[in-house]
């Protein structure tokens, strides 16, 4: 017999004979479906965070840019009017 611990499914449909033994097994695969699902949750998460967070950055990036090239202008404008 095999690790219980290992990823390697059986090729063929296991003859569980045992009615504990059977509910075990489909206990660890009710849970490795909830694992493989939260797996996907967080995945999902961090990405949408991840998206958020450049928008963010982005968006100030561009509000300093503005503000800048706001400065610059007034800067200019008053360097004519001296002039």
């Amino acid at each position: 017999m095999g690790n219980n611990r290992s990823r390697v499914t059986p090729s063929r449909p296991l003859k569980i004979f045992d009615t504990q033994t059977r509910a075990r097994y489909k206990n660890q695969q009710e849970l490795v479906q909830l694992h493989v699902k939260l797996r996907q949750i967080n995945f999902q998460q961090n990405e949408a965070l991840s998206r958020l967070a450049f928008e963010k950055h982005d968006a100030k990036m561009k509000l300093h840019e503005l503000r800048h090239e706001s400065g610059q202008r007034q800067f200019f404008r008053k360097l004519n009017k001296r002039m």
